[in-house]
């Protein structure tokens, strides 16, 4: 993505993107996207056209716990010349509908980073390596995995890249058609700007399906498979 400018882009995907955000009005409410069961959501991710790696996210219940597995892997290149590669792993765990903790780490082109965050009673205690420990003095927050339809419904985000605060405006475009999994679909198309600048759409069953960012000069998107 740097091509894209080597080191910054997959701050916003984060978990990057990249990412990974959840459901529930007001924040707490049921964890479970939209839809019920276990499934997996597989996209492929395009700059300018060009397919450069997936995003997968496994999403299983256990007893009243929902959780999600989240792998990202790009990589630009000529030819056989890698020029960037990135590569973040995380893991989110839900209880009775609340978000309870996520785990990730990251390979940003040779920069690590190691965030995990944790509610503890009135507020989320963030364990960022290398920028340090703080505490956010909010439950409601979800993290920027986006798999998640209340994403559109939250004002504070947090990143699960580098563990920041991100404060965001959503605007409802309303409803719109994607091609998503092979087929084309009736999805509500949402504005993210602020600390983050991208577009989501969710199905009408609130499945994420779709992800379209800009950064420097090249537009990146996320096709379901």
């Amino acid at each position: 993505m740097t091509l894209l400018s080597r080191r910054k882009a997959c701050g916003f995907l984060g978990g990057g993107m990249l990412a990974v955000g959840v459901l529930a009005r007001g924040g707490t409410a049921a964890a479970s996207g939209g839809a019920t069961g276990d499934r997996v959501l597989d996209f492929k991710v395009l700059r300018d056209g060009d397919e450069i790696g997936r995003h997968r996210l496994e999403i299983r219940h256990e007893g009243a716990r929902t959780l999600v597995d989240i792998d990202i892997d790009l990589e630009v290149g000529i030819g056989p010349l890698v020029l960037y590669r990135y590569v973040h792993r995380n893991r989110e765990i839900w209880e009775d509908g609340r978000f309870l903790r996520f785990e990730s780490r990251t390979d940003d082109d040779g920069d690590s980073y190691r965030v995990t965050a944790e509610r503890t009673g009135d507020d989320i205690l963030v364990d960022r390596k290398p920028a340090g420990d703080y505490r956010i003095d909010r439950t409601d927050i979800l993290p920027t995995t986006y798999w998640n339809e209340a994403t559109v419904r939250q004002h504070v985000l947090l990143d699960t890249q580098k563990g920041r605060r991100m404060d965001v405006s959503v605007e409802d475009l309303g409803w719109d058609r994607v091609e998503a999994g092979g087929e084309s679909l009736r999805a509500r198309k949402y504005a993210l700007t602020g600390d983050l600048r991208l577009t989501l759409w969710y199905d009408e069953t609130g499945r994420w399906v779709k992800l379209v960012f800009p950064f420097k000069g090249s537009t990146f998107e996320y096709v379901m498979r």
